[in-house]
């Protein structure tokens, strides 16, 4: 459930930038730590080129995010054992749980809306 809302979230981010002009609401550290959880509970690996890309930013300011991401301890760095040119992200347990919690307290807020 949690993958889907993350899914959606993502979804209504990139259609959101598809309507309106410009980088109004660049949020890349939020969109790559959605990337990151969906990627996670899909059990697949995200490197820094792809979170660069996912986070829909220009390299640098991704990369950026990344540093700052990792230095609040929200995201770790793993080298590929079988690539010594990439790295892996992950989230760590602390933002995995916090982005549960954020997915679990919106579904509540919509399941007491449709009520």
């Amino acid at each position: 459930m949690w993958l889907v809302l993350a899914q959606e979230q993502y979804e209504h981010r990139r259609q959101r930038a598809s309507v309106f002009p410009g980088a109004i609401f660049g949020e890349p550290a939020w969109d790559m730590l959605l990337d990151l959880y969906m990627s996670e509970k899909r059990g697949e690996r995200i490197s820094v080129s792809a979170a660069c890309i996912g986070s829909a930013c220009p390299p640098t300011t991704a990369l950026r995010w990344i540093k700052e991401l990792e230095t609040i301890g929200f995201i770790s760095r793993e080298k590929d054992g079988a690539d010594a040119r990439r790295t892996f992200l992950y989230l760590t347990q602390n933002a995995y749980e916090r982005m549960t919690t954020y997915f679990a307290s919106i579904s509540q807020v919509g399941f007491r809306a449709a009520a």
